[in-house]
C-alpha cells in the first residue's frame, strides 16, 4: 500500500477484527485483497445520560431514597458483603481519582483517548475525568461514603479499573469500546460496566462492541450495559446493549415507575441469531434524579452540585440509563463476593429471577426492578441451578401489548429460556381461556445450559362472535413430567373495532416530517378503546390527496404540523367529513413573532378552521430556556372550563405552539383551556358542526411521548389530556372496519363482506351497481354480530359501485361508498379486494388487476422531532460523518 492509504489503529485479539484509518483507495484495495470478510465504517457512540430536571432538597433529604434501599442490597452489606475482592471495569470518560469516595478504590487507569495511562498502583493512581460522566458511574459502582457519611455506591468494597473510552464531549467510536472491553478482559476484570450506546440495526456487518461483549462474557466476565435513553418508542435498545448475553439495564423513576426516556425493546434480528423479536431490557434500576459522586469541574448544567454547603462540589444528581447501569454492576459485584465463581450466565439469570415485577410491559421493564437480596436467597435455595423464561407476560409491546381487536394478530416473538443447567427436552403446555388464540412454533423445547428459544404468536380470528370479546388469561409452562419448571403469564383483552384515526402524512414538507411514532402513548390509549391509528396515503389519479373517499374510512382525521398547502377541494372534503359526523383533530404549531414565520401552514389551518369559529393566532408560546417548554393554565394565570375533554386538566406543558382565538358568535365554538384569565387566547378549543366535531390544540407536541415525560416532571396534565382525548374520539355511529370484494372468473359468484361494529347496530344494507347502472343487490346475511355478506353473479368486468349503509337504534347512520374495477380474468385466479382508501390499478401484460388496498395498521417508527442541546442521545441522521476508520 502507498503511504497513508492504510494506517492500523488497533489489531484485536479478542475478536477477529482490525480498526484502521483508510483512504477511499485504501478501502478499495482492501476489498480486492481477498483476505477481508467484511468492512464497515466505525460508528460514533455517545454516553447514555439525561439531564436532571430538579435537584434533591438538602433539607431532610427531600424524601430522597438512595438506590441501596430500592435495590435491597442493604441486607447483604449487613452480612459483610460489599464487593470486596471483585474488580469492576468502568468503561467511560475516566474518573476523578481525587474524589474522597474514590481514593484508594482505583487499581488502574487506562486512557484510550489521550494515552495518559497509570496502571501502577504502588504510588497511587493518577486517574482523571474531563467530562464528569465517568466519575458519576464509577462512584455508583464502588464509591464509599467517606464524603457524606451516608450514601455510597452499591459495592463500596469493590476495586475499580477505570478505562477511559470517551472524550471530553462524551463521544467515542465503536471500535474504541471494543478495545476497552478487550483491555478489561486482559487485566482481570470480573465485571464490565458500560453506560454508552449507539444506534444499531441487524446487518451482515459485525458490530465490534457487540462482538467484544460476547467474547468477554465467553471469557467469564459479566458485562452490564445501558439500554439507552431513546424511549418510550419501541425498538430503541442501543448497541452494545442489544447483546443477548449481556445484562441490559433500563431506568426507573424511583421504586415503582419505568422512566419514560428508558429505551424499549424488542431487539429485532434478521441476520444474527437469535433471529426474531427478543425481549430487552433485562432488568431495571433507579435512573431518575439519583445522587452520585461528581468531578469538581463538571458542567453545572449537566451535573449540578448537590448540597454544596455540606458536601462541597463532590456530589451531583442526574438521570439516565447511565445511572442505572453501574448500580446493577455494583449489585453483581456484591453477589460475586457472596457466591465465589458466579458465572456471567448465573449472574444474569439470578439477577433477572430475583427482580421485582413492577407490572409493566416486558419490553419496558424486562423482569422488573433488581432485588439483590432476593437474588441471593434464590442462589442459596437452588444451589445456582435455575431455569427461567422471559417475558414474564405475553403479549408484549409494540403493537399494543394487551388489547386485541377482532381479526387482529401479533407477529411472532422469541420466548427466551435461560438455564444454568441442562434440562434436555421440556414440554410446552398452555392452560386457560387464552389457549385458542396462542400460536406455538413447537410443543417442546430442548433446554441446554445457556440460552434456548421458541416462537410464540397470537391471532384473533375475524369469525369471532361478539359475545367472545373480553379478557383472556392463562399460563404457558415448561414441564418435565408433572413438574412445572418455569411459567409465563398470558393476558390480553379482545375488543371490537372502535374506529379509525387517520393521520395526514401527505402535507408535510420534506424538511420537517412529523411521525405518528411520536404519539405511541396516545396510540396505546386509542387502542385500549379499539381505535386504530392509520396513515393517509394518496391516490395517483387525483391532484388532491384528501377526498371524500380517502376520508370515508375514518372516524377521526388528524392534522399535525403540516406545512404544504391544502387545495380548496381538500378543504371542502374536510368540511364535509365533519358535517357528516367525523371528528377533526387539528394540532397547531409554533409561530415566531420575531421573524413573523410559522413552523406550520397557518393560512391553510385557518382556512380549514374558518367555519368553526376557531383560528390559529400569530402568537407563539412555549420555547422556554434551553429549548424546553413552559407550563400554562389555571395555575399560571389562565383558566379552565368544565368539559369532559379537560376534566382533571388544569395546566399544559407547551414545547412550542401558538394560541387559538375563539369566536363565541359561532354556534358550538368554545375555548376549554385558556392562556389568560380574560379568556382571549385558548390552548384547547372545540366546535360542533353538522353531526361532527372539531378539536383544536395549540401545540402538536403536547401529545409527544417525550413531552409527556417532561410535562409530568413539571406538574402539567398532558397525560390526563391524552386519556381524555382518546375517550372523546369514541364514535357513537356504526364503525365500518372494512369491506371485502371477492371475485373470480366471469360467470362465478362474487361475494361482498362488510365488517361493521356498533353496540346497538340495527341494520346493514349493501348495494351493488354494475358498470351499466343495473342494481344487482340481494339479501344481506349476518353472522357473529358484525359480519354482513351478500353476493351476485359476476357477468361482466368494469367498474362496480359498492354502497354500505349501517344504522343503529340511536338513529346514527354511517354510509360507505367505493368504486372498484373488476378485471376480465383469463385464469382461474381469485381476487379479494379490501376496499379501503381508494382505487389502485396494476397493469400486468395488458391485463388490469385490482390490488388489495388498505391503510397501514402498523405504527411508523421514528426518532423524536427535536433534539435538545442538553441531550446526549442524538438521532442517527443528526450525527456527523464518522472519521475514516474501518
Amino acid at each position: 500500500y502507498a503511504p497513508g492509504e492504510i494506517t492500523v489503529r488497533h489489531v484485536f485479539h479478542l475478536i477477529p477484527m482490525v480498526s484502521a484509518y483508510a483512504t477511499v483507495r485504501g478501502i478499495d484495495r482492501l476489498a480486492d485483497s481477498g483476505y477481508i470478510t467484511a468492512m464497515t465504517l466505525d460508528e460514533q457512540v455517545k454516553i447514555q445520560s439525561e439531564n436532571p430536571t430538579e435537584g434533591i432538597s438538602a433539607e431532610a433529604n427531600g424524601g430522597y431514597v438512595h438506590p441501596d434501599k430500592i435495590l435491597n442490597v442493604d441486607p447483604l452489606w449487613e452480612q459483610g458483603y460489599n464487593g470486596t475482592g471483585v474488580t469492576v471495569a468502568v468503561l467511560d470518560s475516566g474518573a476523578w481519582g481525587d474524589h474522597p469516595d474514590l481514593k484508594g478504590k482505583i487499581i488502574g487507569f487506562k486512557d484510550l483517548i489521550n494515552n495518559l495511562d497509570d496502571m501502577d498502583p504502588s504510588d497511587g493512581i493518577d486517574a482523571y475525568d474531563d467530562n464528569g460522566h465517568g466519575t458519576g458511574t464509577a462512584w455508583l459502582v464502588g464509591g464509599t461514603n467517606a464524603g457524606t457519611g451516608n450514601y455510597s455506591g452499591m459495592a463500596p468494597g469493590a476495586d475499580l479499573l477505570i478505562v477511559k473510552i470517551l472524550d471530553s464531549s462524551g463521544t467515542t467510536d465503536d471500535s474504541v469500546i471494543a478495545q476497552g472491553i478487550e483491555f478489561a478482559v486482559d487485566h482481570g476484570a470480573d465485571i464490565i460496566s458500560m453506560s454508552v450506546g449507539g444506534y444499531w440495526a441487524d446487518s451482515m456487518f459485525p458490530d465490534p462492541s457487540v462482538e467484544a461483549t460476547k467474547q468477554a462474557i465467553g471469557n467469564g466476565v459479566t458485562v452490564v450495559i445501558a439500554a439507552g435513553n431513546s424511549g418510550p418508542s419501541a425498538e430503541t435498545i442501543n448497541a452494545p446493549g442489544i447483546a443477548e448475553e449481556a445484562i441490559t439495564v433500563g431506568a426507573s423513576m424511583g421504586a415503582n415507575e419505568v422512566a419514560p426516556f428508558s429505551s424499549r425493546g424488542p431487539v429485532v434480528r434478521d441476520v444474527h441469531d437469535p433471529k426474531g423479536r427478543v425481549v430487552k431490557p433485562d432488568v431495571l434500576a433507579p435512573g431518575y434524579d439519583v445522587l452520585s459522586g461528581r468531578w469538581n469541574n463538571a458542567d453545572q448544567s449537566e451535573y449540578p452540585v448537590y448540597n454544596a454547603s455540606q458536601f462541597g462540589n463532590y456530589y451531583s444528581v442526574w438521570s439516565g440509563t447511565s445511572v442505572s447501569t453501574p448500580l446493577v454492576a455494583g449489585v453483581v459485584a456484591v453477589l460475586k463476593q457472596r457466591f465465589i465463581g458466579l458465572s456471567p450466565l448465573a449472574a444474569k439469570a439470578f439477577v433477572m429471577a430475583g427482580a421485582t415485577d413492577l407490572g409493566f410491559d416486558a419490553m419496558a421493564q424486562g423482569m422488573g426492578m433488581v432485588n439483590a437480596n432476593n437474588s441471593a436467597n434464590l442462589l442459596d435455595e437452588t444451589s445456582r441451578m435455575i431455569t427461567l423464561m422471559t417475558p414474564l407476560r405475553y403479549p408484549t409491546a409494540p403493537e399494543g401489548s394487551s388489547v386485541m381487536i377482532v381479526g387482529d394478530s401479533r407477529p411472532s416473538q422469541k420466548v427466551t429460556v435461560i438455564s444454568t443447567i441442562n434440562r434436555n427436552e421440556l414440554d410446552i403446555e398452555i392452560e386457560g381461556n387464552a389457549t385458542d388464540f396462542i400460536n406455538m412454533s413447537s410443543n417442546s423445547v430442548v433446554v441446554r445450559t445457556g440460552y434456548s428459544y421458541f416462537d410464540i404468536g397470537l391471532s384473533v380470528p375475524e369469525d369471532l362472535p361478539l359475545s367472545a370479546t373480553g379478557t383472556y388469561t392463562g399460563n404457558l409452562s415448561l414441564v418435565s413430567g408433572t413438574t412445572v419448571i418455569t411459567s409465563l403469564q398470558l393476558s390480553f383483552r379482545i375488543t371490537t373495532f372502535g374506529g379509525r384515526l387517520l393521520v395526514d402524512m401527505l402535507h408535510h414538507s420534506a424538511d420537517d416530517v412529523d411521525d405518528p411514532g411520536y404519539y405511541n402513548y396516545f396510540g396505546e390509549k386509542l387502542r385500549e378503546r379499539g381505535i386504530t391509528m392509520d396513515v393517509l396515503e394518496g391516490s395517483m389519479f387525483s391532484s388532491s390527496y384528501i377526498t371524500d373517499e380517502s376520508l370515508g374510512d375514518a372516524e377521526t382525521f388528524m392534522i399535525m404540523d403540516t406545512e404544504l398547502d391544502y387545495t380548496d377541494s381538500e378543504v371542502n372534503a374536510i368540511h364535509k367529513f365533519v358535517d357528516d359526523g367525523g371528528t377533526l383533530l387539528i394540532l397547531s404549531e409554533y409561530y415566531d413573532p420575531i421573524t413573523e414565520n410559522a413552523s406550520f401552514n397557518i393560512n391553510s389551518y385557518n382556512k380549514i378552521l374558518a367555519p368553526y369559529g376557531i383560528q390559529c393566532e400569530r402568537n407563539g408560546i412555549g420555547m422556554g430556556p434551553d429549548g424546553l417548554g413552559l407550563v400554562y393554565g389555571a395555575d399560571h394565570g389562565g383558566a379552565v372550563e368544565t368539559d369532559p375533554l379537560v376534566e382533571g386538566v388544569r395546566n399544559l406543558y407547551i414545547l412550542y405552539g401558538s394560541t387559538l382565538s375563539v369566536d363565541p358568535s359561532v354556534a358550538g365554538a368554545r375555548g376549554l383551556l385558556w392562556l389568560d384569565d380574560a379568556k382571549t387566547h385558548a390552548l384547547i378549543a372545540i366546535a360542533d358542526s353538522g353531526k361532527g366535531h372539531v378539536i383544536a390544540i395549540s401545540d402538536g407536541s403536547t401529545l409527544y411521548d417525550d413531552v409527556l415525560s417532561e410535562a409530568t416532571q413539571n406538574d402539567a396534565d398532558n397525560l390526563q389530556l391524552v386519556s381524555n382525548l382518546a375517550n372523546s374520539l369514541i364514535p357513537s355511529a356504526p364503525r365500518i372496519y372494512g369491506v371485502d370484494f371477492e371475485t373470480g372468473r366471469i360467470g362465478d359468484t362474487a361475494n361482498i363482506t362488510a365488517y361493521v361494529f356498533d353496540e346497538d347496530l340495527q341494520s346493514v344494507d349493501i348495494q351493488i351497481t354494475k358498470p351499466d347502472g343495473t342494481n344487482v343487490s340481494s339479501d344481506v346475511e349476518s353472522a357473529y354480530g358484525y359480519k354482513f355478506s351478500t353476493n351476485f353473479v359476476l357477468d361482466t368486468g368494469g367498474f362496480y359501485s359498492i354502497r354500505v349503509v349501517a344504522s343503529d337504534s340511536s338513529g346514527n347512520m354511517r354510509t360507505y361508498e367505493r368504486t372498484v374495477l373488476v378485471p376480465v380474468q383469463a385464469a382461474d385466479d381469485q381476487f379479494i379486494t379490501t376496499v379501503m382508501g381508494g382505487l389502485l390499478l396494476i397493469v400486468v401484460i395488458g391485463l388490469c388487476y385490482v390490488a388489495t388496498i388498505k391503510f397501514g395498521f402498523g405504527k411508523r417508527r421514528g426518532g423524536r422531532r427535536r433534539v435538545r442541546q442538553d441531550e446526549w442521545e442524538v438521532p442517527v441522521e443528526d450525527r456527523g460523518s464518522p472519521p475514516e476508520i474501518e
